[in-house]
């Protein structure tokens, strides 16, 4: 009789696999890649409401009534460790193909998240260290039925900060010095700091240490670009050698994060020594606009004054005159994501 058994269960499943697979409960997570996604738009509110899908699961058999539970952890390197991003428990519904969009909308549920782990992986901009997803599937009796789990490795960026202007070892006017620096991902504000030199013997660091420095790590706000000569604490003289600082303010858990710059060091001009050719505030303005996206080179010719604007004209060919071009590099470097691409051609 035992026998008769096992060949009848054997039977129906060579005869019927489809059926009896489809009896099998199942759950699967699939992602779409995350390389590129701007964390920007992952603003967890309401569960997990307003986001742009990027996850979709499959639920097996359909049309049985079940519930699911995610829930995320984040590794931002590897001193951390995982720490829980965010539970969501959604209420039942009927087993079919979803998506991480329908969450809190036609899919209901409750919500628990970090909202300081939130905000500092968001403040990257782009995607760091690894995320872990894992999804539950339970019937209306609270019955685990599956789950899947995803590991998801990101290329951790190495955040940088350099100082475009002034440039190493180049003279300027006492009257102003434009500092320019290259923006940092997730900064919220910058701060500067300026001592003088005293001789030939100290070294840029340990003048930046002096008591009595010449900008004390002014916070600019979340600017790129400023006119030190504002921001001195004391004046200072043609003819002596100032080291310069930017330090981006990152936030974060646990107080944020510091990242300095490489310190540069420039001159000021005697009076009636030859300048550094000075730059209109157009060029200035337009290495905002382009750094990052040109040769470090290039910047530098332009910073040397080996380059000039000689007219502006649109893609119709009318010429643009400079309060306008002002207008719109300002609104370029407030909107550095509008940019596309930037395309240079020289004119032979």
């Amino acid at each position: 009789m035992r026998r008769v058994i096992v060949m009848l269960i054997l039977f129906i499943s060579l005869i019927f696999p489809n059926q009896v697979r489809s009896q099998q409960a199942s759950i699967s997570l699939e992602l779409s890649d995350l390389t590129n996604l701007d964390l920007g738009g992952l603003v967890i509110s309401g569960g997990l409401t307003n986001q742009p899908r990027i996850a979709r699961i499959v639920i097996l058999p359909e049309n049985k009534e079940v519930y699911i539970e995610i829930v995320a952890v984040w590794e931002k390197d590897a001193s951390n460790g995982f720490r829980q991003l965010l539970t969501f428990k959604s209420d039942s519904f009927l087993s079919r193909v979803i998506f991480n969009d329908e969450f809190g909308t036609i899919i209901k549920g409750t919500g628990t998240w970090d909202k300081d782990l939130i905000s500092d992986l968001v403040s990257k901009g782009k995607p760091t260290g690894i995320l872990g997803l894992t999804v539950r599937l339970f019937d209306k009796n609270n019955l685990m039925l599956g789950q899947d789990y995803k590991e998801f490795f990101f290329l951790n960026p190495s955040p940088t900060i350099s100082i475009i202007s002034p440039l190493e070892g180049n003279a300027y006017d006492v009257g102003s010095v434009v500092a320019i620096w290259t923006p940092v991902q997730g900064a919220s504000s910058y701060r500067i700091k300026a001592s003088i030199v005293p001789d030939a013997s100290s070294s840029p660091e340990a003048a930046l240490k002096s008591a009595n420095p010449l900008i004390d790590n002014k916070d600019v706000g979340n600017v790129t670009s400023i006119d030190l000569r504002t921001i001195l604490n004391r004046q200072w003289i043609g003819g002596q050698k100032i080291v310069f600082s930017v330090t981006a303010i990152i936030p974060g858990t646990g107080g944020g994060s510091l990242l300095p710059s490489v310190p540069v060091t420039f001159f000021l001009n005697k009076q009636g020594e030859v300048s550094v050719p000075i730059i209109s505030p157009e060029l200035l303005k337009l290495v905002e606009v382009i750094n990052g996206q040109v040769s470090q080179d290039f910047i530098n010719r332009i910073m040397k004054g080996e380059v000039s604007i000689e007219g502006i004209t649109d893609e119709t060919d009318q010429n643009v005159d400079q309060n306008d071009l002002q207008r719109i590099l300002s609104n370029l470097v407030a909107n550095r994501e509008s940019i596309i691409s930037i395309k240079f051609t020289p004119k032979n």
